[in-house]
């Protein structure tokens, strides 16, 4: 790091100062809200704080595992590391023990030096000038188990996607941010704390548990603050359908920009949160739907908020065009030539705000990817789609494709078309050549009509039949902490017969 360069523009906005409010965390007790919130000269002085006693505590590029619980000292603990010139590895808090095997693997992994529970309180630094090529983070993926990979995300990298989301969601001071999102996946942290602090305007974080134990908090958030960016997984907007209540008194028609991303969306969904929550003043054409990951940071395409009903009956949804500066090519990976439009493959990216590899693992193929006649490195995503008239449309992971007599089915489609038909959380995986399906059936009903539904959405939907359908007790379809279906933990688990079995009546 050269004396004499500026900081970064997610250092340089984290201590810059001034009295407007920088973030809001919203807890309950007891039924109760109660705030905290800090201005801009608030969160500089706690960011240089945190910084200062990790610095003391570390040596310049050591990794620091922020492991602090969701709300303020988080914040100030990520942003302090990054002042430092510290690499942050953001990381759940260890309230569990799986939590905690997971935060003691990521030290494994990173050799980190420090792990950082709460937000402590040294001398101030003077923050530090990175250059662009300098690592800010290691972001690892919500999928890792046994052997997590972070994604490693440079100063330039994490500057780059910031600006594209700002232009694509046309973000600035006079838009305000709701969110419940866990802090330590790309979507919460660059989402929920970093696009709103870049962009110059406040953000109110909730808990995560906060909205799973009650959705309607999180709608009655963005009324009373009045919010017009927010946004969560597919899974997140059924929810709030199934059990949020109409409040007359909710008025969501501030919401500019709602974004559905971090896994397959589903046009079911969007029709069905735009119709219950038009009472409320909720506009259709504010649903965003995006896609993105953490090894391009977070965003890569996304449709603007201005069109969501002309594409309710498509399947898959429309996740819009590249933003600036990202190139999407569908690959025929075998022959490895670009397809053509219409046609489905891997989705591969390229452009300046991807990762520049995984921590440690410099033989790892999924960067670096070539086609011919391109002059950019690509990323292998993992996933697989197709664009049409320039809007990337995700069909699934490559790994999640089920292929049956020939013709490949996605996971994804399949849960859809069960939850349909029948209340629960399915996995749908490949065993072999085998088809199965884990449901989540409550105790006492009936397994004889839930396998009778199933059948049937596979039947009509795909023309499939399952080899084996398992009945789980609530809770072991396995999933990640940011809600999305863990296929590989339940297919692992169903293997080794790890799963409880429903109670039948």
């Amino acid at each position: 790091m050269q004396a004499g360069r500026e900081p970064s523009n997610v250092i340089g906005a984290a201590t810059a100062g001034g009295e407007g409010m920088a973030f809001e965390f919203v807890r309950w007790r007891g039924g109760a809200a109660a705030s905290e919130a800090w201005t801009r000269s608030d969160l500089a002085r706690a960011v240089c704080r945190a910084g200062g006693a990790i610095a003391s505590r570390t040596a310049a590029g050591d990794r620091v595992v922020v492991a602090a619980p969701p709300g303020l000292g988080f914040v100030a603990a990520f942003l302090g590391c990054l002042a430092a010139g510290r690499i942050a590895v953001p990381a759940q808090f260890p309230a569990t023990a799986r939590a905690r095997e997971t935060v003691a693997r990521l030290v494994a992994v990173t050799g980190a030096t420090l792990t950082v529970t709460e937000a402590a309180e040294g001398p101030e630094i003077a923050p530090v000038a990175p250059a662009p090529e300098d690592i800010a983070y290691l972001q690892f993926t919500s999928g890792s188990t046994q052997a997590p990979r972070g994604a490693v995300i440079t100063h330039g990298a994490l500057a780059a996607n910031l600006a594209v989301i700002a232009d694509a969601w046309v973000l600035g001071p006079n838009d305000r941010g709701v969110f419940w999102l866990p802090t330590f996946h790309d979507m919460g942290l660059v989402g929920a704390i970093l696009t709103p602090l870049v962009c110059g305007f406040p953000a109110t974080l909730m808990h995560p548990a906060a909205f799973l134990q009650r959705p309607a908090r999180w709608l009655d958030l963005i009324a009373a603050r009045r919010a017009t960016f927010s946004g969560a997984p597919n899974f997140a907007y059924d929810l709030c359908i199934e059990r949020a209540e109409i409040d007359a008194s909710r008025d969501l028609s501030s919401w500019r920009v709602a974004v559905n991303g971090a896994e397959p969306v589903s046009a079911a969904t969007l029709r069905r949160f735009a119709a219950r929550f038009a009472r409320c003043g909720f506009r259709a054409e504010a649903l965003s739907p995006g896609y993105g990951l953490a090894e391009s940071v977070l965003f890569a395409t996304a449709r603007r908020s201005d069109g969501a009903d002309g594409h309710a009956e498509e399947n898959p949804v429309s996740c819009g065009p590249p933003g600036r500066g990202v190139v999407v090519r569908i690959v025929d990976e075998t022959r490895g030539v670009r397809m053509p439009d219409g046609a489905e493959g891997a989705i591969w990216l390229a452009g300046p705000s991807l990762a520049s590899g995984y921590w440690n693992a410099p033989e790892d193929d999924t960067f670096g990817a070539r086609l011919p006649g391109e002059p950019h490195a690509f990323l292998r995503t993992g996933d697989i789609g197709f664009l049409r008239n320039g809007e990337l449309h995700v069909s699934g992971r490559a790994r999640d494709t089920i292929v049956r007599a020939g013709r490949k089915t996605h996971a994804a489609d399949i849960e859809h078309a069960i939850a349909a038909r029948l209340a629960g959380r399915s996995a749908a995986f490949a065993a072999g050549e085998r088809l199965v399906i884990v449901h989540e059936l409550p105790a006492g009903a009936p397994a004889h009509s839930a396998r009778a539904a199933i059948a049937d959405a596979l039947g009509a939907e795909f023309e499939l039949v399952a080899d084996e359908i398992s009945f789980v007790a609530p809770g072991g379809v396995r999933i990640t902490a940011s809600g999305k279906i863990a296929r590989a933990a339940t297919r692992a688990a169903w293997l080794a017969r790890d799963l409880t079995p429903a109670r039948q009546p």
